[in-house]
């Protein structure tokens, strides 16, 4: 029986991760994707760590990376409702000297897994990805304090990470700090587009706050506590982040990120977006941005490419579960853009990050 998705603060590609809890399990891997780097293997390790603030912010973390083993070999990690992927459960890091570390956001509600097919394609090419679920923002933990009014949490999120993760001896002999980018999809992009140096003007983003305080949709003991101050928002970049990839960024004007901000964004950028996306439509986000930003770069998915694009692919049963997260326009090969988007990052990132 088909559930129906309808919700006005996920998106369908939330709810389809919000299936996923408790169901991750071991079980015989599905063919790998091709790519010119299929024959290296892809780990994946799932931890958490306590981050400073909010008495402690627990930040889930998914590290995909190569791994030291044979393809199709290891104990698989897979998940109910998405196909395609290959990656084995706590595998040892593959040698290789210092890699490129990419610290990567979800869009908004949602989790890092649903993103996995992105993370392997950048891990097959030697690259360490960090993916994180957003603290009180994600799928299985959110409140509308954090989904809206604390956004600025969501680059506060990537800054401990990459604090964490250096500080990890394992992890900081393999990474390159002079080589960090950031990717995201939806509030994840705006979340890169952010951290990489574009700001936000205070008042637009205060009457951002000021929408979701009034907002009488909001149960009114949840609209007491939200905040009303853009301080914290106004000074978010982290100067060890060199690129950033913004896949269908949003809400990109509405959080008050106007073309002055934008034109602080020093690092380069490459920003895609299907040309039918729906949720954060291209000229309003996505080819604003690019338009103001200092070095941007554009790519427009023709055709019939909607927002959730960029989600896993799916199998029959998460297609009959969530059609509105799996199932895309007539002549859409979501396959096909996935391997496209992942060339073209991995040939950005090869750019803007190449060793010194």
């Amino acid at each position: 029986m088909r559930r129906r998705l309808a919700s006005m603060l996920r998106s369908p590609a939330a709810l389809l991760a919000g299936a996923l809890c408790g169901l991750v399990a071991l079980s015989a891997p599905p063919a790998a994707a091709q790519s010119a780097d299929a024959a290296q293997a892809v780990g994946i390790q799932r931890s958490s760590f306590i981050a400073p603030g909010d008495g402690g912010r627990i930040i889930a973390l998914t590290m995909v990376y190569p791994a030291a083993v044979a393809p199709g070999t290891g104990r698989p990690f897979a998940m109910p409702f998405f196909t395609g992927l290959d990656l084995t459960a706590d595998a040892p890091l593959a040698p290789g000297g210092k890699r490129p570390l990419i610290v990567f956001s979800h869009g908004r509600g949602s989790n890092a897994l649903v993103y996995a097919w992105f993370a392997e394609a950048l891990a097959r090419h030697g690259y360490i990805v960090a993916a994180i679920d957003h603290y009180r923002a994600n799928t299985y933990d959110s409140t509308i304090a954090y989904l809206a009014n604390k956004i600025w949490q969501r680059p506060l999120d990537i800054r401990n990470t990459i604090d964490f993760v250096l500080a990890v001896p394992a992890w900081r002999e393999a990474i390159d700090a002079d080589r960090i980018g950031v990717a995201g999809h939806s509030q994840g992009g705006f979340t890169a587009l952010w951290i990489g140096g574009a700001r936000v003007n205070a008042d637009r983003f205060l009457a951002f706050q000021q929408g979701w305080k009034n907002n009488k949709l909001v149960p009114e003991h949840l609209r007491r506590e939200l905040p009303l101050d853009p301080g914290p928002a106004l000074d978010v970049a982290d100067p060890r982040v060199k690129a950033v990839v913004a896949m269908a960024p949003g809400i990109v004007q509405a959080f008050g990120m106007d073309a002055t901000g934008l034109g602080h964004l020093a690092v380069p950028a490459y920003i895609t977006v299907g040309a039918r996306d729906t949720q954060t439509p291209p000229e309003p986000n996505a080819v604003f941005a690019a338009r103001h930003a200092r070095h941007a770069e554009l790519a427009i998915l023709p055709g019939d490419v909607d927002h959730e694009i960029f989600v896993n692919e799916c199998d029959e049963e998460g297609r009959d579960e969530f059609p509105e997260a799996c199932i895309d326009a007539p002549g859409v090969d979501r396959h096909a853009i996935h391997q496209q988007v992942a060339r073209d990052v991995i040939r950005f990132f090869d750019e803007t990050l190449a060793g010194k």
